[in-house]
């Protein structure tokens, strides 16, 4: 059984979004899985993804509810070779990074992430400051550099930017999820094929 997860921290976005991404999931995903998606932590904003680590079931997905599910979700969670699959951070500022809109891992693999983060660096607003991290991402990222966490990531023909890799161009072939990081978001897209993707018919 493959959890599924995403998160709606105090309800800020409309249930409707939640809906679309469980749907899009369900039309995507063919193995056993579950859809949870998480409303209430203790950190603020985006920070709350850390949270999502220490409640860890044994086959573990994680979808931003901003993004578009173009493709089958089933090569995403193939078995591990490392601790986590995750992106690589297509944005200049984060070149090189972790991507956290797509994450997959097993069991306690990760705890680490979340027994080991200091919430006292979860500044929210984000702070853009030398030697602040600017949010969960950035933290998955320092754990890699320093060699305490394994990370392979996901092929870049499967996950891509909207804002990179589709805006004027065209959904890119092979595309399985397409992350809108920033604006637009996807509700604000009127390309034909987010339309599709997230629309309320197979």
């Amino acid at each position: 059984m493959i959890t599924v997860w995403c998160m709606n921290t105090n309800n800020h976005a409309p249930q409707r979004e939640v809906d679309i991404l469980e749907r899009m999931v369900d039309r995507h995903l063919s193995l056993p899985h579950e859809f949870i998606c998480i409303t209430e932590n203790d950190l603020p904003g985006w920070w709350g993804k850390v949270r999502l680590f220490g409640m860890s079931r044994a086959r573990n997905l994680w979808l931003d509810l901003d993004v578009a599910i173009t493709g089958s979700l089933d090569g995403l969670v193939a078995p591990l070779t490392s601790s986590i699959r995750i992106g690589k951070n297509w944005a200049q500022s984060g070149w090189g990074g972790c991507q956290s809109s797509v994450m997959y891992w097993e069991g306690d693999a990760c705890k680490i992430i979340n027994d080991e983060f200091d919430s006292a660096i979860a500044h929210w607003p984000p702070i853009n400051a030398p030697g602040i991290l600017w949010g969960d991402q950035e933290w998955i990222t320092q754990l890699r550099d320093d060699g305490r966490l394994a990370v392979e990531y996901f092929s870049p023909v499967d996950v891509v930017s909207y804002k990179y890799h589709c805006r004027g161009v065209g959904l890119p072939v092979g595309a399985k999820v397409v992350v809108f990081h920033g604006k637009p978001r996807p509700y604000e897209v009127s390309d034909k094929w987010v339309r599709d993707a997230r629309s309320d018919t197979p």
